[in-house]
C-alpha cells in the first residue's frame, strides 16, 4: 500500500471512529426480552443461518477503497438477513464504518476468510453447536432454541441477542494459530477468539435467551455480573467450555484481591470497571465481572444438593442479594 492510501485510510478510520461506539463483547443491556425469536423448544429444530458470510466475502473480493462503504451498505447489508440487520446498532453501524475497520485491518480480515467459510464447508462446528443445544435441553428442560445468525462485523461484539435470535460476530471468533494479529489493538488480540470456540459464544447467548424473563431486583453491578457469569457457567457445561479464559487467568491469581474490590460496587449500578468495557481497561484484562458471576454460580451449584434445581436458579436469577448468600461465596475463601 502506497503511503499516500495509509494516510488515506488512516484519515477515513479517524472520520469513522468519531462518535463511535467503543467497542464491547456483548451487550445486554437491554429492556426488550428475546423471547419473541419464538417458543421453539426443539433443539433440532433451530436454524443455522450463515448466508451473510459468502455476501461479506464477495463484496470484500470487488470492492475498492473508494467503493467499499456503498458496496457494503447495499450488497451485505441491505441485502442480507435479519441477523445482519440486527447487528447494527452499536456494532457494524453501516457500510462506510465496516468499511472503515476493514480497511484498518485488511490482512486480519483476508485471513479468516477460510475458517468463517468452514461453517458449511465443514460440519464439525455446527454439530458441536447442537450437541450444545441438546446438552442445554438435558439441564434445562424448559429451554427454547431461536435461529442463529453469524454474520461479519466489526470486531466490536461476538454476539448478542434480538427478536430475531442469537446473533454471532464471525470476525470475533475466527482465528487460528497462523492469523496474522499485527493490525489488531491490544484489546482486540485479547478478546478475538478461534472458529473452534464458536459453539462456546453460541450457548452463552443461548443461556442468555433464558435468561431474559427473568426480570430482576433492579440494575446492580452484582445481578448484570451474575447474568453474564451465569451464562458462562452454564455454557460451560452446555458446550465444555467458556471464551473468558483470560479474565479466569487473572482471576484466579488475584481472586481475593478481586473479589473485596468488587463487592465495594456491587450494589451499585456502575458497571464501567466491570462488564463492557472494550478497550477502557488497560491494566489488566476487561470485564471482569464475568469471573466474579461465574465464580458465585460455580460454588451455588456446588453446594447445591439438586444440580437440576442449581440450573433453574442460575438462569432464573431475581433476587441477587439472596442468591449470593446461598451461594456461600467469600472470594475464594471458602
Amino acid at each position: 500500500m502506497s503511503q499516500p492510501m495509509r494516510h488515506f485510510v488512516r484519515m477515513l478510520v479517524i472520520m469513522m471512529s468519531i462518535g463511535a461506539p467503543l467497542g464491547r463483547t456483548d451487550d445486554h443491556l437491554r429492556a426488550t426480552a428475546a423471547q419473541s425469536a419464538g417458543a421453539n423448544r426443539d433443539p433440532e429444530a433451530a436454524k443455522l443461518v450463515t448466508g451473510d458470510i459468502p455476501n461479506f466475502w464477495r463484496v470484500f473480493d470487488k470492492a475498492s477503497l473508494i467503493t467499499a462503504g456503498e458496496l457494503f451498505q447495499r450488497e451485505y447489508i441491505d441485502a442480507g438477513s435479519a441477523g445482519v440487520k440486527g447487528f447494527l446498532a452499536n456494532r457494524i453501524v453501516n457500510g462506510r464504518y465496516l468499511a472503515a475497520t476493514v480497511a484498518a485491518r485488511p490482512r486480519y480480515y483476508a485471513a479468516i476468510r477460510k475458517n468463517s467459510l468452514a461453517l458449511d464447508g465443514s460440519p464439525e462446528i455446527k454439530e458441536s453447536i447442537r450437541a450444545g443445544f441438546r446438552r442445554l435441553e438435558a439441564l434445562y428442560p424448559d429451554a427454547q432454541f431461536p435461529d442463529v445468525y453469524f454474520v461479519i462485523g466489526r470486531l466490536n461484539s461476538a454476539g448478542t441477542t434480538s427478536s430475531d435470535g442469537l446473533l454471532i460476530g464471525v470476525e470475533m471468533n475466527g482465528r487460528d494459530e497462523s492469523t496474522p494479529v499485527d493490525e489488531l489493538t491490544n484489546w482486540e488480540r485479547a478478546v478475538t477468539g478461534r472458529i473452534a470456540d464458536l459453539p462456546h459464544i453460541v450457548a452463552h447467548e443461548l443461556v442468555h435467551i433464558q435468561q431474559s424473563n427473568a426480570g430482576g431486583d433492579g440494575s446492580t453491578l452484582l445481578l448484570y455480573s451474575l447474568r453474564e457469569g451465569g451464562a458462562d457457567f452454564i455454557a460451560e457445561l452446555a458446550s465444555g467450555a467458556h471464551t473468558n479464559r483470560a479474565q479466569h487467568a487473572y482471576g484466579n491469581a488475584h481472586e481475593h484481591e478481586l473479589w473485596e474490590e468488587f463487592r465495594k460496587d456491587m450494589r451499585g449500578s456502575d458497571l464501567s470497571h466491570w462488564l463492557f468495557q472494550g478497550d477502557r481497561s488497560t491494566d489488566r484484562p476487561a470485564d471482569l465481572g464475568y469471573y466474579i458471576g461465574y465464580k458465585i454460580c460455580q460454588a451455588f451449584y456446588r453446594r447445591a444438593t439438586d444440580k437440576s434445581g442449581a440450573v433453574q436458579r442460575i438462569i432464573r436469577i431475581t433476587d441477587a442479594e439472596t442468591f449470593l448468600r446461598e451461594s456461600g461465596y467469600a472470594g475464594g475463601a471458602q
